[in-house]
This record gives C-alpha cells, sequence and structure tokens, in this order.
C-alpha cells in the first residue's frame, strides 16, 4: 500500500485513558465515526477509565486492557483487528516518580515503544506510527527558546 492510498481505518491507541490520550480518543471517535478504534491501556496509575465512559457503548470502539510490553497481545492485536495506524500515547510521567521506580520507567517508554515498532515491522500492516510524549521522554525545552525542541533534536 502506497503512501497515497493511506487511509486511516482500524487505529490502535496506546495509553488512551490517560489524560491527552483520552481527549484526542474521544475527538477521534466523534469527529470519524467511520474509523475502528481500539485502545490498549493497562490502566496505570496516571491512567482512569472514566475518561473514556463517553465511548462505552460505541460499535466501533473495543477497550483492551493489557501492557504494551507483551509482544504477544501486540502482535495478536494488530493482525486481528487489521491495525493500520497507531498512536502510542503510552508513557509513565512525573519525573519524581522516575527517581525511586527508574527500571519502571524504561520499560514502559523504552521497551514498551520498541516492542510497538518491532510488531509494526514484522507484521508489516501499520503505515503510519504517531508517537506522542512529555519531557520524561523527550528532555526538557531550554527555557528562552523561541520554539520547542525541534524533532531531530
Amino acid at each position: 500500500m502506497g503512501e497515497a492510498t493511506y487511509t486511516p481505518k482500524n487505529i490502535l491507541i496506546t495509553g488512551a485513558a490517560g489524560f491527552i490520550a483520552s481527549h484526542v480518543t474521544n475527538k477521534l471517535m466523534r469527529n470519524y465515526p467511520h474509523y475502528e478504534i481500539v485502545v490498549l491501556d493497562k490502566l496505570d496509575y496516571c491512567s482512569n477509565l472514566k475518561n473514556l465512559l463517553p465511548l462505552k457503548s460505541s460499535k466501533n470502539f473495543k477497550f483492551v486492557k493489557g501492557d504494551i510490553g507483551s509482544a504477544d497481545l501486540v502482535n495478536y492485536l494488530l493482525i486481528t483487528e487489521g491495525i493500520n495506524t497507531i498512536m502510542h500515547f503510552v508513557v509513565q510521567t512525573h519525573v519524581d516518580n522516575s527517581f525511586g521506580n527508574s527500571i519502571e520507567f524504561t520499560k514502559n517508554n523504552i521497551y514498551g515503544t520498541h516492542v510497538l515498532l518491532e510488531a509494526c515491522k514484522v507484521i508489516g500492516t501499520v503505515h503510519r506510527f504517531i508517537h506522542v510524549s512529555t519531557d520524561e521522554v523527550y528532555g526538557e525545552t531550554e527555557a528562552d527558546a523561541i520554539v520547542g525542541n525541534h524533532e531531530a533534536s
């Protein structure tokens, strides 16, 4: 499938019970009711399932409680749901929390992303991968910067 013919159809949204991702998911469902949305979230400390309540009865919405670190689960979802787009919002946040449990942060923020990317490569059906994250992953912008971090910074 060439880029010119790409159309989002079956979208996997990771971490959609989180604050920002839940707003994006709700907006997508309202504005694009023909999209099939599959949410994968392990419902960690920064998640709230109530954020997705407006979508509960939608026929084109599915919630899966699970961890992106599970390659078997991710591969299964990509295949069975025919996923062609991933919006990856999973990230553990709050820098202070990372000091006490840095292994968990690395596991979720780096290893989980790696599992998703590897599944995309192996399965071959994902044509768009959008990674949304925070300064815990991307780093901070200098206070006097006119524009935020450039994507290559």
